[in-house]
């Protein structure tokens, strides 16, 4: 049977931009989803639904950017007083009428087999929707992308399926009475060709113009390139450390075309870079990685092997990721300025085995066909309408 001749499936993805962590583990899925062979093709639709809500919660996107650039401590404060149980009912509870009535619309006009969240304030409203909507024999799936100590909207109970990142996520979830047999612990949904880029680091550092004997240090600040990298970045710079700079700007033209700009003043050679699509042989040519707290940056170094120092975090959702790098010992943590990195870096460069054993933990707990499991998980249960027994875990 040709791909054209297959009947459809079709994948509801719900998102919201704040930040770009929640569409790239989306987008991760769905090109997992792509490659399924089978009875089925699977359609999708990845919907950033809090543009149709009413206001204030249409404005999401844009009030997540502005907190975090002029008041990251409310921001953080705001995560804290929402996260418990009871806290968090009421919250969904007068948030109800502002989001029922375009959550349940959009259902009846895509008509999905299976709703996927991948955002933790969605939950809770998207499965009342669902009711609403009168689609209970719909999957719904929730994929949780943060680590360690997640936020109670995470876990809500009545999600047909929990696909859980860590083993921390698993143990919380299981203490907050989510059933056991909901949970999948697959590890955080990192896209495929993270794992399927080929070739040796000499071979990738030629293939991005960069020196094969250098010692080749990845500065990230996520999509967006915002925070504390130029001050970070000049620093290095600036440090004497015989390292070659690799600077990834994101979207951030503004500070690209700075950073290239000052790198003509600066002691160590420095090559600012925009967005990229190349971020699987950057990470599998450097020798590590300084990038703020963001699940994705971490879970992909980890299936790349690449030690990590963590520099910066969102205030309340990226603190538990700090945590989870602490606690598995997947590299350093310099919050404390530009100095602190500086040393932080200094420290790992000098230090091999360190490096070393940071590679043996980060092998021990990096995900493995992370979003392949969870796109097969998904094709599943559309096809059948049960969550099939996880053999593995059990």
């Amino acid at each position: 049977m040709t791909a054209e001749a297959r009947p459809a499936k079709r994948v509801l993805f719900l998102i919201s931009d704040t930040g770009g962590g929640h569409r790239s583990a989306a987008n991760a899925i769905a090109a997992a989803l792509d490659e399924l062979r089978g009875p089925f093709v699977y359609e999708y639709r990845i919907d950033d639904v809090a543009t149709g809500f009413t206001y204030p919660l249409d404005q999401l996107g844009n009030a997540y950017a502005t907190a975090l650039k002029y008041a990251p401590a409310i921001y953080g404060a705001l995560y804290h007083a929402t996260n418990g149980r009871r806290r968090y009912t009421i919250l969904v509870r007068l948030s109800d009428p502002l989001y029922r009535k375009s959550l349940a619309a959009l259902y009846r006009s895509y008509r999905p087999d299976v709703i996927v969240s991948v955002h933790p304030l969605l939950n809770a409203p998207a499965l009342r929707a669902r009711d609403d909507a009168g689609m209970r024999d719909v999957p719904f799936v929730t994929v949780v992308t943060d680590l360690g100590e997640v936020h109670e909207s995470w876990l809500t109970g009545d999600a047909d399926a929990i696909v859980v990142p860590a083993r921390e996520v698993h143990d919380r979830a299981l203490a907050r009475d989510v059933l056991p047999e909901r949970l999948r612990l697959i590890g955080h949904p990192i896209h495929p060709k993270f794992e399927d880029v080929e070739g040796t680091k000499a071979e990738m550092r030629e293939r991005l113009g960069l020196p094969a004997d250098a010692t080749i240090v990845l500065l990230m600040a996520g999509g967006e390139g915002g925070g504390k990298l130029f001050d970070t970045a000049v620093a290095l710079a600036k440090a004497a450390l015989p390292i070659r700079l690799v600077v990834v700007c994101g979207r951030n033209e503004a500070m690209r075309a700075r950073l290239a700009e000052t790198a003509a003043t600066l002691p160590t050679p420095l090559t600012a870079m925009g967005f990229t699509d190349r971020v699987p042989e950057l990470f599998r040519a450097a020798d590590l990685l300084v990038t703020k707290a963001g699940p994705g940056a971490i879970a992909e170094a980890g299936a790349a092997r690449l030690p990590i120092v963590i520099y910066d975090y969102v205030p309340g959702q990226e603190l538990g990721n700090v945590a989870f790098v602490r606690a598995n010992d997947l590299g350093a943590i310099a919050l404390k300025g530009p100095g602190d990195v500086v040393a932080a870096v200094r420290g790992l460069l000098a230090d091999p085995d360190r490096l070393a054993t940071i590679r043996e933990h980060q092998a021990a707990i990096a995900p493995v066909r992370s979003s392949r499991r969870i796109a097969a998980l998904i094709a599943s249960l559309a096809e059948t309408g049960r969550l099939p027994v996880d053999q593995e875990q059990r």
